[in-house]
């Protein structure tokens, strides 16, 4: 098989920043900073501003991944974004990018959670495959949009931003592995209950505040959380014919503080090989693994020949992991 690479990445955070004490003043929360970070490890996020859009943050990650790789976005043979908060219910936000980029390609959504960036690089190592050159992968969410003001629990968690990686065939492999997987059941993790096919807007819905995101009791997505990671990080390292030993960084989906190092040490990683930046992001779903990789890698310590375990578990249930050497 054709070998492909991760050969490029960008990020974009909105500028608007909030810290625990704002966010818990501006809001009315009943809850307060040492609460909110014992909790989720979170001391502050970035949300869009008013007139700010998933595609707006998706365009700022997709130029900076490209004008770093010098690829102009006519060169493009692929878009993909993953998001789970679109511009419009339809059509796809890839086409919004597409759009606003000025590129001319194949153009769509992955909706698969936390889990989308890493869905969105297997889907381009597997069109590299059938001949396409440059693929973008950009995860991008806006979970700002979708939180009931009132529940703390989700005011204080989620945030937005997005990533982007630029997907190329390579002459050595630098994606490893890569494994996706999915097991629908009925408690989703988190969920919206209105404005789809199954309970369409309506004044009924909105009244009952049913757009707003819902999520389930911390220790149930705790447990799922972890039991996911586990399974489909070994498949990952058993397809790349690795043990956890041979892991340089393990990068999980950015959602909690507590949660990123309770996966870890259940599958055995050292402290220092552990990405915790959610201090400073919060949970931006779809685009917690690109944000973070793309930071890591800016900062320097992605460092040549580093073997990075990439991992998300997310609403639905998905879940996936790829391993990638740089």
């Amino acid at each position: 098989m054709q070998a492909v690479a991760i050969t490029s990445t960008g990020s974009y955070t909105p500028t608007r920043v909030l810290r625990n004490d704002e966010l818990v003043s501006q809001y009315g929360l009943k809850v307060d900073d040492a609460w909110i970070f014992s909790r989720t490890g979170i001391r502050s996020r970035h949300w869009l501003e008013p007139g700010q859009t998933t595609s707006d943050m998706a365009v700022q990650a997709a130029q900076r991944c490209l004008d770093k790789a010098g690829v102009k976005p006519s060169e493009l043979d692929r878009l993909i974004v993953a998001t789970i908060s679109p511009d419009l219910p339809s059509p796809s936000t890839a086409t919004i990018v597409a759009r606003k980029l000025g590129a001319r390609c194949m153009a769509f959504d992955v909706s698969a959670a936390c889990s989308g960036y890493l869905y969105g690089l297997e889907l381009a190592a597997g069109a590299i495959q059938m001949g396409a050159k440059k693929v973008l992968v950009i995860g991008a969410d806006a979970r700002s949009r979708f939180l009931n003001q009132t529940d703390h629990r989700s005011m204080v968690l989620f945030a937005d931003g997005a990533g982007c990686a630029l997907i190329e065939p390579v002459a050595r492999p630098g994606l490893l592995s890569i494994v996706c997987n999915a097991q629908g059941q009925e408690n989703m993790g988190a969920y919206i209950p209105a404005g789809g096919a199954q309970r369409p807007a309506s004044a009924e819905t909105v009244a009952a505040g049913e757009h707003f995101l819902r999520v389930d009791p911390k220790a149930e997505i705790f447990q799922m959380f972890v039991a996911f990671a586990q399974e489909v990080c070994q498949q990952a390292l058993d397809r790349a014919g690795l043990r956890v030993q041979d892991i340089d960084l393990f990068l999980t989906h950015q959602g909690n503080g507590p949660l990123i190092h309770m996966a870890a040490q259940a599958m055995g990683f050292a402290p220092e090989v552990v990405v915790d930046e959610v201090a400073h992001h919060g949970n931006t779903a779809g685009a917690s693994v690109a944000i973070v990789l793309d930071e890591i890698i800016r900062s320097g310590r992605v460092k040549p020949g580093s073997k990075v375990l990439l991992n998300a578990v997310g609403a639905g249930i998905t879940f996936a992991a790829a391993v990638h050497q740089f």
